[in-house]
């Protein structure tokens, strides 16, 4: 029985080893996500950069504090509107919302596209899951000077258009946010992802949340901000509206 007894404890140590062990992945996995950089745009035969749109544009880099370097694709669109700045989603980039450009360059007067911490060829800090990403944004539209501004979110990008309007007060003109399928909550996102992969969810995603608490990621009550907007709330939860994972 000794035996028996000590096999069960090494066994029920190594489960649970296991178990943080996966967890552990599934945080890390999710503040890294796969970049879509050039090199993916060639081999899913997208656009590298608005050139190969014919747009013209300037890129620069948002250096922010901390030591994170984001990119920036600048275009000057055919419109006399405000500016729309676009905010990506999870495991996207800059490059995938160069595809939903086109309504909006007769509408505005420019419009801006970045990659978000951890994505695309931002450097100096892994992804943020929407947590406290709303400061980057609010640094970006300082940045960019005179308004007014719309915000199109996609995912968890539109979690950080939501945050920044109602976080931005009257010194700031943002006009509308548009977003589209909007993904507040990470754990159903984490869950889905690893449904989609047939891989088990919980509890090692209960787990993987404890992790990201520890490194700071916080859910957000996006649905209840929103009610706190002093702008146009403009959502589009079409399957089709913007391609991508919806995280």
């Amino acid at each position: 029985m000794g035996e028996f007894t000590g096999l069960l404890l090494l066994l029920s140590i190594g489960a649970i080893a296991t178990i943080l062990v996966l967890s552990a992945v599934i945080a890390h996995d999710a503040i890294h996500p796969s970049r879509h950089t050039a090199g993916y745009a060639v081999a899913h035969g997208l656009p590298t950069d608005p050139a190969d749109k014919a747009l013209p544009f300037e890129q620069w880099t948002l250096d922010l504090p901390g030591g994170a370097a984001l990119p920036v694709w600048e275009i000057t669109a055919s419109g006399s509107g405000p500016t729309a700045v676009f905010v990506h989603g999870w495991g996207q980039s800059r490059i995938d919302m160069l595809a939903h450009v086109d309504p909006w360059l007769e509408k505005c007067a420019r419009l801006v596209l970045y990659d978000r911490r951890g994505h695309g060829d931002a450097s100096g800090s892994t992804a943020r899951l929407g947590t406290n990403e709303h400061i980057d944004l609010r640094a970006l539209l300082d940045r960019l000077g005179n308004g007014p501004y719309i915000l199109v979110g996609h995912g968890s990008g539109a979690v950080v258009t939501i945050a920044t309007a109602v976080d931005a007060g009257p010194d700031l003109a943002i006009t509308a946010v548009a977003i589209y399928d909007l993904a507040d909550d990470v754990h159903v996102s984490i869950c889905d992802r690893l449904e989609a992969r047939g891989l088990p969810t919980r509890p090692l995603t209960d787990l993987a949340m404890l992790w990201l608490r520890l490194i700071g990621i916080r859910q957000s009550d996006t649905v209840g901000a929103a009610k706190d907007l002093q702008c146009p709330l403009l959502m589009d939860r079409g399957p089709e509206a913007i391609p991508g994972e919806n995280y």
